[in-house]
């Protein structure tokens, strides 16, 4: 009897410890990712998605090293659900440096305004 005060607190714990989810603060804790480049396309809503390729070629063109971590998600596409806990807006362009989102870039946009801040979080990689 005088146990199950701690076994009831020890059980409350684990069970308020095994509900708490890396995947839910958008981080890409779960990933291990150093730095990365993900485009996040959608193939049926392409015409939204024409100044990330803009914007995409002129990045790749200006940083050519950093795209060796480039990565397409197609949202199709069957992928491990941690690439997908990321984002669920398409078309979607994330940086991420030391497992965290430094940069997110979502829905329609023009090409400079996913240049600018990508450039700048990916200035920060040299």
């Amino acid at each position: 009897m005088k146990y199950s005060f701690l076994i009831i607190l020890m059980l409350g714990n684990i069970t308020f410890l095994s509900s708490c989810s890396l995947q839910n603060d958008r981080t890409a804790a779960g990933l291990n990712i150093e730095k990365a480049i993900l485009f996040y396309s959608d193939e049926n809503n392409i015409q939204e998605e024409d100044s990330y390729y803009e914007a995409l070629i002129e990045l790749k063109r200006l940083y050519p090293s950093q795209f060796e971590n480039y990565k397409i998600i197609a949202k199709k596409e069957e992928l491990d659900s941690t690439f997908i806990s990321l984002n669920d807006t398409y078309p979607a362009l994330l940086v991420i440096e030391d497992n965290k989102i430094v940069c997110k870039i979502i829905g329609k946009a023009e090409k400079e305004d996913i240049m600018q801040p990508v450039s700048n979080a990916m200035d920060q990689w040299n």
